[in-house]
């Protein structure tokens, strides 16, 4: 199982490839049959590939993301809080629920969207 310390790793390079709009590096960081929430309770994305289409198209989107919290670690289990600039429509902020498998890929991603949380 990772360690805390390679899980706040992991999540540390999550927002570095998804702040740069690097799917490739991004898609990685997943297991083969991960699934993603995004944002939770509306969309989910199965699989890699239906994951990084996902991530293809939010990446055109004029975005930076930088973690706005501790990352909180829980056994295989983490969450954080990530600031979002998007360009035209201002800064929120969204709580990231993460999942980990023994290898250390993430295997479930839930995004909670809060239009109306600021920085």
């Amino acid at each position: 199982m990772p360690t805390r310390e390679d899980i706040c790793s992991i999540l540390d390079s999550y927002i570095e490839h998804l702040s740069a709009h690097d799917v490739d590096e991004l898609g990685a960081l997943f297991a083969d049959d991960a699934v993603k929430h995004e944002p939770l309770g509306v969309a989910s994305y199965h699989g890699r590939d239906e994951i990084r289409a996902f991530d293809v198209k939010a990446a055109r989107a004029p975005f930076t993301a930088v973690r706005n919290s501790p990352i909180t670690v829980s056994g295989r289990h983490a969450a954080m809080q990530v600031a979002v600039r998007l360009e035209g429509v201002g800064e929120f902020i969204a709580t990231d629920l993460f999942e980990f498998d023994e290898q250390g890929k993430i295997t479930s991603l839930s995004v909670l969207i809060d239009s109306e949380a600021r920085p």
